[in-house]
Formats: C-alpha cells, sequence, structure tokens
C-alpha cells in the first residue's frame, strides 16, 4: 500500500478537539506497550502480537511494504480508533539514527503528511505520531507546565491531558522513551506548526534548553544552505520565544529520565539527541513549500 496514505487517513480520523474521548493508558498498559516496542526492535514480531492482543483488542500489529520506496515497514495501529494512542511506524533496516515525531497532526496543519514524507525519503528508523487533536480533552496534563487557568489566552497556555508533547503519561511518551533508551545514539526530531510571528523565522528550531547542540547547529546551517530563513533558540529576550523547554520527549531526551513530568533541564547533551522545529504556515504548504526542510534533514542526518 501507500503508507503516506495510511497516515493521513489516520490523522483524519482522530479523535476530534473537545471530543473528550482520548482514553489514558495505565502506567501497566505503559509498561506493557514498552516490551511490545522493544520486541519489535528486536524483530520478535510473534511475540509482539501476542502481547499487543493482550493489551488492546483494537491495536494490530501490521507488515507494510510502501509500494513508492518499495521498503517494508512494521506498522502498530488502531484501524477502527478506539483508545487515540498514535500510530507507530519502525523501519528495522534502517541506519539512520532519526527518529520523526508528529505529537499535533492536524492541530498543526499538515505537519502529519509533512512528517511522513520526512520519514519516508530520510529512511529515518522510526516515525510516530499522535493518535488524538491535542485538545481532545479537557482535563489538563498532571504534568508541569506554564499557568493557564488565570491566563487569557488560554487556548494557547492550557495543556490538556490529550496533548502528548506536554504528558508523560501517554504511549507516544512510551515509544519515545523505548526508542532513546534502546538506541541511545537516536536522534528525535518534531515537526511543529507556528502561527506568523514578526520574532520568529519562518522555521525556528531548538534542542528543548538554552544549549545550541552540534546537531541542532547541523540542521540550522543545513537550512540555510537549502535558503530557508531559519533562527535556532538560544533563550535570548525579545527572540522567538518557542524554545520547547516543556516538552516532555526533549526533557526525557536531554537527560531527565528520572521525572520527565515535572522536571525540567537546563543543558542539552551533545551531540544532541532532541531537536524541535516551529514551522510558520506558508512552511507547511504543500510537498514543494517543506521540501526544503526534508532536505536539510537528509543533509544533517545522512543514512
Amino acid at each position: 500500500g501507500i503508507l503516506a496514505e495510511l497516515i493521513e487517513e489516520t490523522a483524519k480520523n482522530q479523535f476530534a478537539k473537545d471530543s473528550d474521548q482520548y482514553r489514558s493508558p495505565t502506567k501497566e498498559e505503559q509498561k506493557a506497550w514498552s516490551k511490545i516496542v522493544e520486541d519489535v526492535l528486536k524483530n520478535d514480531l510473534e511475540k509482539a502480537e501476542k502481547s499487543l492482543k493482550k493489551l488492546s483488542a483494537s491495536y494490530q500489529i501490521v507488515l507494510f511494504t510502501d509500494v513508492s520506496t518499495n521498503r517494508e515497514y512494521i506498522v502498530l495501529h488502531e484501524p477502527k480508533i478506539k483508545s487515540g494512542w498514535g500510530i507507530y511506524v519502525f523501519d528495522l533496516k534502517s541506519k539512520n539514527p532519526l527518529i520523526v515525531e508528529i505529537t499535533h497532526p492536524v492541530a498543526d496543519a499538515r505537519t502529519e503528511i509533512e512528517g511522513i514524507d520526512a520519514f519516508l525519503q530520510t529512511r529515518a528508523n522510526a516515525f510516530l505520531m499522535a493518535g488524538s487533536h491535542r485538545r481532545a480533552n479537557k482535563k489538563e496534563t498532571l504534568c508541569s507546565q506554564p499557568g493557564s487557568a488565570n491566563n487569557s489566552d488560554a487556548e494557547t497556555t492550557d495543556y490538556p491531558e490529550s496533548d502528548v508533547a506536554h504528558n508523560t503519561a501517554t504511549v507516544f511518551q512510551t515509544t519515545h522513551e523505548t526508542l532513546i533508551n534502546l538506541q541511545p545514539k537516536n536522534v528525535a526530531v518534531q515537526l511543529h506548526g507556528m502561527i506568523e510571528r514578526a520574532v520568529c523565522p519562518n522555521v525556528f528550531i531548538s534542542s528543548g534548553t538554552k544549549t545550541v547542540t552540534s546537531n541542532s547547529s547541523k540542521l540550522l546551517s543545513c537550512l540555510t544552505k537549502q535558503k530557508v530563513e531559519a533562527g535556532i533558540f538560544e533563550g535570548a529576550a525579545g527572540s522567538c520565544p518557542l524554545g520547547a523547554q516543556t516538552n516532555v520527549q526533549g526533557r526525557f531526551s536531554n537527560g531527565e529520565k528520572r521525572d520527565p513530568c515535572n522536571s525540567s533541564v537546563k543543558t542539552a547533551p551533545e551531540p544532541g539527541l532532541f531537536i524541535h522545529v516551529e514551522q510558520e504556515p506558508l512552511v507547511r504548504r504543500d510537498s514543494r513549500s517543506w521540501q526544503p526542510l526534508i532536505n536539510a534533514l537528509k543533509c544533517a542526518f545522512p543514512e
């Protein structure tokens, strides 16, 4: 089949904003999921399938041959969404340390389509996408985040439990952590969408801290070579503020493995295992407009 079509269809069918349909996994379910991902990475698919059947009746493990790349992928997904935990794709033959993550499909318009395009072109080793709109549920995350209830701009500052970038009690976070623990050289790149801001360039990247790592610096250089207007977060006052310092995947990749839910990190270790990419709408418009960014990823992370 066509993997990009599966991803696009999954994103269209995700639990919608304010639906309150997203179901948070229990700690036991997260632990079981971690073992399933571990078995997938070991290519023990029979064991993974048995465990997945015990864990969830709605999830399936599928061997998927994409006709556009003629490569075989392992896909964990819900053909009919019941939990909204997301869709996960693994390329066991990949030699690329890159993981492509989409935490806000549809909410960050077209990042889901851009993300799978990036995954296929870079031959990254994994693709992670949330299965619910970031605001599917109204209940707030228990993780420490900027104040919200007393903020008049609550639409942009509240972080519900369905927002996987700001909640560790998710299958998305479990998958991220398992990939990083088992393959410590993996570099997670998250593609996000932002509104046009006068203080922000078209593409703004961050390590999740004020540290400019070698990998984030390399990506910035590759973006510049592609003639993309880009910048990088250094924490300077008056600059673009989107530094992703509260992103829980970033916290984990940057070394906060004990409690990424409530503890932030001040620096990112070298060479940099997490890169947060914010993009204005014109960059996410279509495949032609985001191709320079994918070229930059291929430049920074060649297979």
